[in-house]
């Protein structure tokens, strides 16, 4: 099986190549085409001077007149070039450069005085000297050097192809690895940080967070079997030694005995129901009953309803509520979210402590807001408060930390409405909870 690393540097080598030869080609078209161009420039302007000054010299004397033309035969033999010179009727006149042969190449060039045409130059090149065999020597040199010049670089692509392809997966090899420890049941395992903030940065934090998610369900995992066999333990532990004690007539069965069986089994009940709900809410198939509710109202009738509770325990209750805070939802799951963290709230509170219910209408939001003074909850547990059997209370008392679903369960109800909700909360000094929901128009 071929390795990603080495796929990714094929085709990184294989776009590097084609865009060097490609520029390379276009680099060396370009430059000769200018060059060339450069050449019959200068050849121009060559033939230009020399076609001036034999028509200079036809000027002195009105005829072609051998002296006056004799500084031609110097001027041929410096640029290496054969002038042969025609009359009107193009019979040749005089010639100045040896013989005609190793010529690559020839002007004509028709000479004009006065828009009288009086004769023709021709010029020609020696193989050795002409601008024919400049630009092929210039070619040649350029080609070798720019040949040279793509083999480096392509070189240069292929090592950086390699280099770069190996640090570009290099992450995604750890993730590889470390992903078939956490299969084999490490989730202790994580992949170092490659630092940046690009695409794979991104996947190797998404993977450490996965890991770190997957080792704090494995530890909920193991905390919910314990905590499912502590509490169903307790109940029935007491269920049997209550009934046997019955059976062998160590334990009368008075009133008062058979209610504290009864309380034992409402706590196995209320436990079941618990779970139930909570698998109900982590599968979607929790049922709601949809209809128009001023959560205001609502509130006011849990706060009645608990009202004799708050009396025995001496809480203090302040409520706002206002005139009309309507929302579509199920309003017997709604008042489970009230009576649940109201009963939280409680649980958390010393003697005289106090509870404010706040519900108010914000743009298009509905908010209930429940505050108490009591004992707080720890930073550390804040992020956990949802998960299932989650109790901040290390004690596990069941007078104070309670079966650790209940706000499982709100949570699901309230995502289940559209809503959210949000706890803060400082040891010490209280908690505070808001549910926000989504607002609707009350009907006429």
């Amino acid at each position: 099986m071929r390795k990603i690393w080495v796929k990714l540097a094929l085709v990184l080598m294989a776009v590097g190549t084609l865009a060097i030869m490609l520029t390379t080609f276009l680099s060396m078209k370009e430059m000769d085409y200018h060059f060339t161009m450069y050449l019959d420039e200068v050849r121009n302007q060559q033939n230009q001077k020399i076609t001036q000054m034999v028509i200079q010299a036809y000027e002195q004397t009105g005829s072609w007149d051998k002296n006056s033309l004799d500084k031609m035969k110097a001027v041929s033999s410096v640029l290496g070039m054969r002038f042969t010179l025609f009359d009107a009727q193009y019979k040749q006149v005089l010639s100045w450069g040896g013989d005609a042969e190793n010529r690559s190449m020839a002007d004509d060039i028709p000479l004009e005085l006065n828009g009288r045409e009086i004769g023709y130059l021709s010029i020609a090149y020696h193989d050795e000297n002409s601008y024919q065999s400049m630009e092929n020597h210039f070619q040649l040199a350029h080609t070798n050097a720019m040949q040279w010049t793509m083999f480096a670089l392509i070189l240069l692509v292929i090592l950086m192809s390699v280099l770069l392809a190996r640090t570009l997966v290099k992450p995604l090899v750890q993730i590889s690895a470390a992903a078939k420890k956490v299969a084999k049941g490490n989730l202790s395992v994580r992949v170092a940080e490659p630092g940046g903030h690009d695409e794979i940065a991104s996947l190797v934090d998404t993977f450490n967070n996965l890991v770190h998610s997957l080792q704090h369900q494995e530890e909920l995992r193991k905390r919910l079997t314990s905590d499912i066999a502590h509490e169903l333990r307790t109940p029935l532990n007491t269920l049997l030694a209550q009934v046997e004690g019955m059976i062998d007539g160590i334990w009368e069965a008075s009133p008062e005995h058979l209610e504290s069986t009864r309380g034992e089994v409402l706590r196995l009940s209320r436990l079941v129901r618990d779970l139930d709900q909570v698998i109900q809410v982590e599968s979607g198939a929790l049922r709601m009953n949809r209809e128009k509710i001023n959560l205001s109202a609502l509130a006011g009738q849990v706060l009645d309803a608990m009202s004799a509770a708050f009396t025995r325990d001496h809480i203090q209750i302040e409520k706002e509520l206002a005139a009309a805070a309507w929302v579509m939802g199920d309003p017997e799951r709604l008042a489970q979210v009230m009576t649940n963290l109201l009963n939280n709230a409680c649980k958390h509170l010393e003697a005289n402590g106090k509870i404010a219910v706040l519900v108010k209408l914000s743009g298009d939001r509905v908010q209930l807001h429940i505050e108490d003074n009591g004992a707080g909850i720890p930073k550390e547990d804040l992020p956990y408060v949802f998960d299932r059997f989650y109790r901040g209370d290390r004690s596990r008392t069941r007078e104070r930390g309670g079966s650790g679903l209940g706000l499982t369960v709100v949570k699901g109800i309230v995502d289940a409405h559209g809503g959210q909700i949000d706890i803060e909360s400082e040891v010490g000094r209280g908690t505070a909870v808001s549910v926000t929901l989504p607002a609707i128009r009350p009907l006429h």
